[in-house]
Formats: C-alpha cells, sequence, structure tokens
C-alpha cells in the first residue's frame, strides 16, 4: 500500500495548502505498523523547530507564488462575519498579508518565531499584528469574529489533550456567534490490511526552490514511522542550500502529525464546549463550528 497523502490533496472549493508543499512525504511507503520506527509509546517532536531556519525560508518563498486555493473559503467566512479575524498557524503570512492588503482586519499567530520574521520582512507596507504561541496556549487580547487553522495546521499539535485544549481556547477567544473553522486531511489507510515494517521510507527530493539571491534549496522528506493505533505519522525532511553545485549549508528536521475522524472531531468539539447543533463538516475534513 503507498503512504497516504496527508497534506496537499484538496478539490480547489475546499480549504487546503494551495501551491505550498506542505513538506510531507510522498509516494511509497508502508501501509503502517502499529508502531513502525519506534520500540514504545509516542515521543512528541518540538514544533517550532519543524518550522524553522530553512524550512521557515522555504515557506516564505514558495508562499510568495502560492496558488492560495483556500483562501476564496476563509475570505468569505472573515467577510460574511465581519470584525477581526485571528488566523491560528499563520506562518510567513501566506494568507494573513493577503487578507490584510484586501482590507480586513486579521491577525496572526505561530508557535515559529522565524515563520513571523519572514512574515513581518514581507509585508512591506503592512504592519501585521503577530503573536508568538503555540496554539493549544492561545492567549491573545479581545475576542474575534472569525478563528481559522489553514493548511491541516491542527494536526500537528500531537498530544490529544492539548488539541482539545486548543478547541476550547479558539473557542473562548470566540464573540458569541464567532466562528472557528480548520480543515484536516483524510488519510486513505486500509485497516484491513496487515501492518508492514518498511520505515524508514528512501528520500524523496522535490523540485528545487529559486531563492532571490540566485541560490537554491533542495528539500526532501521521507517517513520513519507510522502508527495506525495512535493515528500518527512521523517523518524527516532535509533542506540543502546550494550555491551552484557547492552545498553551502545543511538541516534535517523531524515532523510528526495526527489524523482525526469525523466523529472524533465532533467530539472533541463537544468537549470543548460546541454545541453539536452548531457543527458542520464537508467530506474533506472541513469543520466550521459556531460558538
Amino acid at each position: 500500500m503507498g503512504s497516504p497523502t496527508i497534506w496537499w490533496a484538496h478539490p480547489s472549493n475546499e480549504p487546503g495548502c494551495g501551491a505550498v508543499d506542505c513538506g510531507a512525504p510522498s509516494g511509497k511507503g508502508g501501509a503502517g505498523g502499529w508502531l513502525c520506527g519506534e520500540t514504545s509509546g509516542v515521543s512528541w517532536y518540538d514544533e517550532g523547530a519543524l518550522f524553522a531556519g530553512l524550512a521557515a525560508e522555504q515557506w516564505a518563498v514558495s508562499s510568495r507564488t502560492d496558488a492560495r486555493l483556500d483562501a476564496a473559503f476563509y475570505r468569505e467566512l472573515i467577510r460574511s462575519q465581519g470584525g477581526r479575524a485571528l488566523e491560528v498557524g499563520c506562518g510567513t503570512g501566506r494568507l494573513l498579508l493577503t487578507f490584510l492588503a484586501e482590507g480586513l482586519e486579521v491577525e496572526g499567530c505561530d508557535i515559529s518565531a522565524d515563520m513571523l520574521a519572514w512574515c513581518r520582512r514581507d509585508a512591506g507596507g503592512l504592519t501585521p499584528t503577530l503573536y508568538e504561541q503555540p496554539m493549544q496556549e492561545l492567549a491573545v487580547p479581545g475576542k474575534f469574529r472569525t478563528i481559522y487553522i489553514p493548511c491541516g495546521s491542527f494536526v500537528l499539535v500531537m498530544d490529544r489533550q492539548a488539541a482539545l485544549e486548543t478547541l476550547r481556547r479558539c473557542r473562548e477567544h470566540l464573540e458569541p456567534g464567532g466562528i472557528l473553522a480548520f480543515n484536516v486531511f483524510p488519510v486513505p489507510i486500509n485497516y484491513t490490511e496487515p501492518p508492514a515494517d518498511d520505515f524508514p521510507t528512501p528520500w524523496q527530493t522535490g523540485a528545487p526552490i529559486a531563492l532571490p539571491n540566485g541560490n537554491r534549496l533542495e528539500v526532501s522528506t521521507r517517513w520513519t514511522a507510522l502508527d495506525r493505533t495512535e493515528q500518527t505519522w512521523h517523518e524527516q525532511r532535509r533542506y540543502h542550500l546550494y550555491d551552484d553545485a557547492a552545498l553551502l549549508h545543511a538541516e534535517t528536521r523531524t515532523g510528526q502529525g495526527r489524523w482525526y475522524f469525523r466523529n472524533e472531531l465532533l467530539w472533541m468539539l463537544q468537549l470543548a464546549g460546541f454545541a453539536p447543533a452548531d457543527v458542520s463538516t464537508t467530506g474533506n475534513l472541513t469543520i466550521v463550528a459556531t460558538r
């Protein structure tokens, strides 16, 4: 069985990552063991470190030409709600700067200081209001009419209680009648197949990224584990910075993610305080919950 395409296969009318390659491995992989590639338990990673250094620069450069396939969905929510909006996991400003340039009242938060630095650098004449904090510790001033978590970023909160706390804190930051919107990606894993154990998978390298200074960045990814019981995947991302043929710098970063099923998310939202009647979902697991 091929490894699940977790990050980027979405119809154009559903919120996804646009054309940005979010870095998850694609192609050949294992069906997933009960805890392939590890000995016991689930070891969490540093979410901020995953999007630091060359990873943040990759996002910044890719975001400048991104198709923003999800922009229309979130833009319509923000406009229909009116008032302040908060983008959780705003990164380098792929959506945030777009909406600010259109006159929408949007603020952003992200766990990565490097991503936020790129956001400020690419802001031009805009002055984005940004907060550096993990979404599970969300604590920003005031209330919002719309809070959205784009590009499946919710799945990067690995601890289940922390993920539930994320939903609670988002609800607490909403005005009455405010909306929380986010998406996760269905993972086509066949649970009837026996688990495999072929991790780590081979490195796969994407298309080179041309940087403004003439250098190029090559990003390679591989799966290191897939746990069908914990519903987690584990990966490594390798960044090579070149000047022509000369390797200038290399970084390897470790990441993880958790996949969710529809009813699981509905229960979590109810535990976080959202009434079941005020939550809607799509077949592509896009969630809109009203306080």
